[in-house]
């Protein structure tokens, strides 16, 4: 697997090569070489491949494993060169670990034009995008409150002059402001059973600002960043109490599916291969990797149920790490050696394979988008809710030629912005993405294949599952 920046597009015996983030790969088994970028790449698998052999479409080893379809390819490409000939990705990209960034994916935005590459606006931030993608109103003043605290003081901590510690402290001064002003209009949007739960965190919200303000006099960066972590935690368990009910109906044909109205927390515990092994982060050795994730209902109502309900019936327990490669780590595929007429995804008691549809929530629309990726839909361009802008994003695997094949397996996605670049990458829309890695996502650095998973657990929300009659 050698990385590189080409990739091919061919239409009519005429080539054109573009500086693209992509790979090239060459098969040892069938001596193919096949091109390899962000829209292909083997996210589903029917049965193991040759060590060195690598497939070039998110594919489960279908009949064009590790070959190009032609007319895919050009289409692909041509979306691909009409993103990179964009002057927003015209940038160079560090090389170091980002597991959070700026809040403006969703909700507010910089009015400010930038020609700085999409991963650097990007909200890489996992919790901040799940903030931002409650279904609450916009509008709410709890929202500048976020935007004073989430966006502005965080590009300002950015900053390297010493004047930046005066803008630090007015947003923190302006979202007291708004805070204590707003106080009423605040908890219009609470239902009232909600509201004494609702009235304590803002009292709440208030004492964190204030500490912050203490904070911020020391002008040291991470107790101020620390400080308003926990401020914008609060701040979003207030968000949560304003959530009215579910608030979309899932298409009734999928009610054979469980589905999870409202959000869950999840638990991954992971142990080497090798029982004398440890992980090794940067030079600090773990016994195990405890992953925490959030899977989002509100989102992903299908997919999100779909993984609940395989976490709690135990799916998982024991299964190995199918696999890892840099760019993302897979697992999930119940017969990884049973060859492609095997059921490689969960079995219903009937012998057949549960079939989860692509679920797609871009942000401009009310509900998600089912059986039918974005750009198929005409919007190429659309950003999901839950974008792949987060080292830790957790999704569907499926085939590239079927979208709706989706069972048990699913991914973790390794964000890098030379291959993802944030904002502007050929994985949004394509796959269902169901929630993001909130505590621990630096250990996926050094999970590998043949790792095991020991537990997996729904720790909260396991209320929200709702289970096919």
């Amino acid at each position: 697997f050698i990385p590189m920046r080409t990739m091919i597009l061919g239409a009519a015996g005429l080539g054109l090569a573009i500086s693209m983030p992509g790979a090239l790969a060459f098969s040892a088994s069938t001596a193919t070489i096949s091109l390899r970028s962000p829209s292909s790449l083997p996210l589903r698998t029917n049965a193991r491949k040759a060590p060195l052999s690598v497939q070039a479409s998110l594919s489960k080893g279908n009949k064009k494993a590790g070959l190009i379809n032609p007319g895919a390819a050009v289409a692909n490409g041509l979306l691909a060169a009409s993103l990179f000939f964009s002057p927003a990705l015209d940038v160079l990209h560090g090389d170091t670990f980002s597991a959070g960034g700026q809040a403006n994916a969703q909700g507010f935005v910089t009015s400010k034009k930038t020609s700085a590459s999409p991963s650097t606006d990007a909200n890489k931030d996992p919790e901040s995008i799940l903030r931002l993608s409650l279904p609450i109103d916009p509008k709410n003043p709890i929202r500048q409150v976020q935007a004073e605290l989430e966006l502005k003081m965080e590009k300002a901590l950015k900053e390297t002059r010493p004047e930046k510690w005066g803008k630090v402290q007015g947003y923190n001064k302006k979202a007291m402001s708004v805070l204590t002003s707003k106080e009423k209009d605040i908890l219009k949007e609470v239902p009232a059973g909600n509201v004494a739960d609702a009235q304590q965190l803002i009292n709440d919200i208030k004492k964190g600002l204030d500490g912050l303000s203490v904070t911020i006099e020391s002008k040291k960066v991470e107790p101020v960043t620390k400080g308003k972590s926990a401020v914008l935690s609060t701040i979003g368990k207030l968000e949560q109490l304003m959530v009215k009910g579910f608030p979309f109906v899932v298409p009734k044909e999928y009610a054979n599916l469980p589905q999870l109205k409202g959000r869950a927390e999840i638990q991954f515990t992971i142990k080497k291969a090798d029982p004398d092994a440890q992980f090794d982060i940067q030079g600090t050795l773990y016994d195990r990797a405890v992953l925490k994730m959030v899977v989002d209902g509100y989102t992903a109502p299908v997919n999100g149920g779909n993984f609940v309900d395989l976490v709690q019936r135990g799916l998982y327990n024991g299964m190995s790490i199918q696999r890892s490669d840099g760019f993302v780590i897979q697992t999930g595929d119940t017969a990884p050696d049973g060859g492609p007429k095997a059921i490689h995804g969960f079995k219903n008691d009937d012998g057949s394979e549960r079939k989860i549809p692509l679920e797609v929530y871009a942000i401009e629309d009310a509900k998600p988008t089912y059986e039918i990726t974005l750009e198929d839909d005409g919007r190429p361009l659309s950003q999901p809710k839950l974008p792949f802008s987060v080292y830790g994003t957790v999704a569907t695997a499926r085939s590239e030629d079927d979208a709706n094949d989706a069972s048990s397996q699913f991914f973790f996605l390794l964000f890098d912005p030379e291959l993802t670049t944030a904002g502007r990458n050929l994985m949004d829309g394509r796959f269902s993405t169901f929630g993001y890695i909130i505590d621990g996502n630096i250990l996926l650095q050094n999970i590998e294949v043949g790792d095991i998973i020991i537990d997996a657990k729904v720790t909260d929300g396991i209320e929200n599952l709702v289970l096919p009659k």
